[in-house]
């Protein structure tokens, strides 16, 4: 299911890598074609900086990284197969990310004051705040800050603001506690349990009780025949 990070994946048997970008819907892993991975998760606008593009030209796409990275992935897949050890192939995708930070203008790292503002805002928030209060106090306009917001983290401000609430719902209840929906919607800033059903079905593709009632290796995966 949509995990609110952007991600690089590496296919360490073929040395192939892709680039996941924010997504808003869930996706299917064929687990019996899984090879040995290794990848990077960004924190929440993190991967600005490391593409020419803007984060939004990744949303729910999933984009070969020869694509983007060019000749600095065919130097990385070279090095990934002659290192013997896990430890050493993570050095050398560590110095890959350092040699693509040094090359770029440094000031694509950083982050517009305004988008850090609205995601340090958004991640202390238990509901979605109003985007135009939150833009206001960035001191921009609601179309401004949406635009950056959009291009540097890779979504809209209201879409990650959903997003953030359904993660924080996942993990409440997954945490094994009988499920008190009422509670669980009005705990959430949901307007009542069918607001919450819908929203659940739209990010994860399945109704909250089928999430529950699954097989769930992990927090955000769940098996499927």
């Amino acid at each position: 299911m949509p995990n609110g990070r952007f991600q690089i994946v590496i296919d360490l048997s073929t040395g192939r890598g892709a680039v996941s970008g924010m997504r808003s819907r869930s996706v299917v892993i064929g687990t019996t074609a899984i090879q040995p991975l290794m990848g990077v998760v960004f924190q929440p606008g993190g991967a600005r900086g490391f593409f020419d593009v803007p984060a939004s030209d990744f949303y729910n796409q999933i984009v070969p990284l020869d694509a983007v990275w060019r000749a600095p992935m065919t130097q990385l897949r070279d090095r990934l197969r002659e290192a013997a050890t896990a430890g050493e192939k993570f050095q050398v995708l560590e110095a890959a990310l350092l040699q693509i930070i040094q090359r770029g203008a440094r000031q694509r790292l950083a982050l517009h004051p305004a988008v850090h503002y609205g995601l340090r805002t958004f991640r202390r928030m238990s509901h979605i705040r109003d985007v135009i209060g939150v833009s206001r106090e960035a001191g921009l306009s609601r179309r401004r800050f949406s635009q950056l917001f959009r291009e540097q983290v890779g979504m809209t401000p209201k879409l990650y603001c959903r997003l953030i609430r359904f993660r924080h719902l996942v993990r409440r209840i997954a945490a094994g506690a009988p499920v008190d929906w009422a509670d669980v919607a009005f705990a959430g800033g949901y307007y009542d349990q069918a607001h919450l059903a819908h929203e659940f079905r739209d990010f994860s593709g399945m109704s909250p009780g089928s999430y529950l009632a699954a097989e769930r290796p992990f927090v955000n995966h769940v098996r499927i025949d």
